[in-house]
């Protein structure tokens, strides 16, 4: 299939491009960077040069033992001394040659015979940037874009090719203009010949890791030679101290080096930013950044559907497309449309507009291998380029975009049983769970990935009897105020994971200080900073949680006012997502304590007895919370409602089954770590479809209260009431991260998930070849 010519010339045309003058002025090399490039190039040379001198100096001195009589005059202890150098000599050697090429079992290789306009555009842009034409174009399933190298010892010395990874999620939200702002930052990587540092720094990291964490065939030799005797236990350990105190130096000494790629990768990206601003304009490449926050998570939420829907016998024809309403439909919930779009351009002062605010930490500035966003868009436009932005699909740059998409889809699903169904019906399923009443605009996003009653210890925290239910109140219950408490929560709780890295050291502060809202806070005040921040999260949530009592208050007083029963029902509905709510958080608990035990025990390279039966006894704590939902399963009586809501012919006992699972000890632990994980899913899904439909539930009927209240209709017999358990155990913390917010109902864990938030997107990763 090809294009009409004038098309054609359509899609590959320059974008305005800037004067020659100022295209040259943007992307000569800076002074930061040139410097960094040295010095990069100098570190490297000097670990170069001390691990071949090291290995050197181990093999050259058995030669002098062995050949040249070295030694003599101490006897067998020569030859001993010579042997354990040869014996390390040869580690070292070994490791040399670890490099392995990278693995490219996730890209799908296209060529100019199958995409003749993707290459063409390609190529022209790679001309209009001054850089070498891609050797090979490789497809994936990323969002992401990427150049890397084919590796080998050889090309160390010979430079390779350089291929070029478009991530189609990517293409899938950006448009055409912003797509080649994108690609001309990646052949801005083409024209750089310091790449060549990040090759070679690869390789030396391949090296290191193998010598610095590799436990080989030799590590073996060692170990068995010390079980033989005593006295040549004392000698192994003498080398294996001498050994470890040569890794311990590598690791050191690359170390540095890693450093100093790094503060070179920053200039890289910054002068490869400004590729991209000589060829498209200031603002394209910000857009662009600005749309992978949505699009990295719709492309996880969209995954996780198409999994979901291949595990059932399902197979998506058309993952692109999920992704897509995936963006839509999480606009529409958390009600913020810099989600999915990128705020507009103003009319006046463009040169000063700015997408992204600077963060109130960073991770240090010398581990940072891409610029934080802010300093990117701040570098963009140092020099403003105003060009109009092509809005056409970034699709349109391939043939057959709609079967393309198809095939990358079945190279996502891979092989089973599944049947191809028809994408409108995928689609319909994927709506299915957004037409929860929580996730309905009106609502502000208040009910979504929120706990509604993890704060109270009773029902009667949540709702008042004797609250006054005016129907000209009925109004006020969800405000457009309420829209912006929700995001300051979100925004606020953002903060707080900040100070928690800066205080654990995660994190560090520009330039030794944080900023928060205009207030400087030094390393030492940071606790301050954390409990301001703590403050005000709990203010914000105060006032949530005060809105959600005056909805429960409004709408159980109105029950009672219109008789049939209807408070009661909503007393039990409320039951039910209470406990459901604290069930879930005790569960989740307790595989977390168990979770960080095995993490600590495993830490170290030996696991002691102590150790295990740390695990041991968190396991138990784990089987006793799992043990008691099944014991209380009996006590949970779901309304007629509720159970048609949930899809259920049974009770509840039912629906979780039989207990079965045994007590840990440490003959069984790892067999049965790994059978609890199906345990703790199972009772995660059911408790989490129990809240999400109790919660929807609740709401669709507080709305059919509101509206016969409002309309004068009477009210029929509600059914009789759900009950929770009389007692259970409560978890009443503050939650540090959202609660689940599946919108499958535990029936498909698709969409969305705990955060609320998609996180900062990383992309771009210039990876010369850093496939390891």
């Amino acid at each position: 299939m090809h294009l009409p010519q004038r098309q054609e010339t359509a899609i590959n045309a320059p974008t305005n491009a800037p004067s020659p003058e100022l295209a040259a002025r943007l992307t000569a090399p800076s002074r930061a960077y040139k410097n960094s490039a040295r010095i990069a190039v100098a570190g490297l040379l000097l670990f170069v040069a001390l691990y071949c001198g090291l290995a050197g100096w181990f093999l050259y001195t058995p030669w002098q033992v062995f050949v040249d009589g070295a030694g003599s005059d101490i006897g067998i202890f020569a030859y001993i001394m010579a042997a354990c150098s040869l014996f390390i000599g040869v580690m070292m050697l070994k490791a040399i040659f670890s490099v392995r090429n990278a693995k490219l079992e996730d890209l799908h290789e296209v060529t100019a015979s199958e995409q003749p306009r993707l290459f063409a555009y390609l190529f022209k842009l790679a001309d209009a940037a001054g850089a070498p034409r891609p050797h090979k174009v490789f497809l994936s399933a990323r969002v992401n874009a990427a150049v890397f190298y084919d590796l080998s010892l050889f090309n160390l010395i010979f430079p390779s090719k350089k291929n070029l990874e478009i991530g189609l999620p990517l293409v899938n939200t950006l448009s055409r203009g912003e797509l080649r702002a994108v690609l001309a930052h990646e052949f801005g990587h083409f024209a750089q010949r310091s790449m060549a540092v990040g090759r070679w720094v690869y390789v030396a990291q391949q090296i290191a890791g193998h010598m610095v964490t590799r436990r080989d065939k030799f590590d073996e030799f060692l170990v068995g030679v010390g079980r033989i005797d005593l006295r040549l236990t004392m000698a192994v350990g003498v080398l294996q101290v001498i050994i470890w105190s040569i890794r311990s130096l590598i690791d050191s000494l690359f170390r540095v080096v890693v450093v100093m790629q790094r503060a070179l990768s920053r200039e890289m990206e910054m002068q490869a930013d400004l590729v991209a601003v000589s060829l498209t304009g200031s603002d394209a490449l910000i857009h662009a950044l600005h749309r992978t926050r949505g699009a990295d998570d719709a492309w996880e939420r969209a995954l996780a559907f198409i999994t979901d829907e291949h595990a059932a016998g399902r197979a998506t024809r058309d993952a692109f497309a999920v992704q897509t309403h995936m963006l839509q439909r999480m606009s529409s919930i958390l009600n913020d449309r810099s989600y999915a779009d990128v705020p507009p351009l103003p009319e006046q002062g463009k040169d000063q507009h700015r997408v992204f605010k600077a963060e109130l930490a960073q991770p240090s500035k010398m581990w940072l291998s891409h610029p934080l966003n802010h300093e990117r868009e701040a570098n963009a436009k140092r020099i403003y380029v105003a060009a109009p932005i092509d809005p056409a699909s970034a699709w349109s740059i391939f043939e057959q975009p709609s079967a393309l998409r198809e095939q990358m889809t079945q190279r996502l699903l891979g092989e089973g049983e599944s049947t191809p169904i028809e994408l409108e019906e995928s689609l319909k399923l994927l709506a299915r769970p957004f037409k929860r009443e929580q996730y309905n605009r009106r609502y502000c996003g208040v009910y979504f990935a929120r706990p509604l009653t993890r704060h109270a210890e009773s029902l009667a925290q949540l709702r008042e009897g004797h609250y006054p239910a005016a129907p000209e109140a009925l109004g006020t219950l969800y405000p457009a105020s309420l829209t912006a408490d929700v995001q300051l929560l979100r925004t606020l709780q953002d903060e707080r994971a900040q100070l928690d890295a800066l205080i654990a050291g995660v994190l560090t502060a520009p330039g030794g200080v944080v900023r928060l809202r205009g207030d400087e806070f030094s390393k030492k005040q940071l606790p301050a900073a954390l409990e301001r921040v703590r403050g005000e999260i709990d203010a914000v949530n105060a006032r949530l949680q005060r809105h959600d009592w005056m909805c429960r208050s409004w709408h159980q007083n109105m029950a009672r006012q219109l008789g049939g029963g209807w408070e009661a029902y909503l007393d039990g509905l409320l039951a039910m997502v209470h406990y459901a709510e604290h069930r879930l958080a005790d569960l989740k608990d307790a595989q977390g304590m168990l979770n960080n035990a095995a993490a600590v025990v495993t830490a170290v390279h030996r696991v002691t007895d102590e150790g295990v039966s740390r695990v041991v006894g968190q396991a138990n704590e784990l089987h006793y919370v799992i043990e008691q939902i099944y014991k209380e399963a009996g006590a949970v009586h779901l309304d007629a409602r509720l159970a048609a809501r949930m899809e259920l012919n049974t009770d509840w006992r039912q629906v979780l089954g039989e207990f079965t699972l045994p007590l840990a000890y440490s003959d069984n632990i790892n067999e049965w770590m790994r059978a609890s994980e199906n345990w703790v899913r199972s009772l995660t899904n059911a408790l989490d479809a129990l809240r999400l439909d109790a919660l929807e539930e609740l709401l669709i009927t507080e709305t059919m209260i509101a509206r016969c209240s409002r309309g004068g209709e009477a009210m029929s017999v509600a059914p009789a009431p759900s009950k929770a358990p009389p007692s259970y155990r409560y978890c009443c913390r503050a939650p540090n991260a959202s609660a689940s917010s599946s919108l499958a109902g535990g029936r498909a864990s698709s969409v969305p998930t705990a955060s609320c938030r998609a996180p900062r997107a990383c992309w771009w990763r210039r990876r010369s070849c850093l496939r390891s």
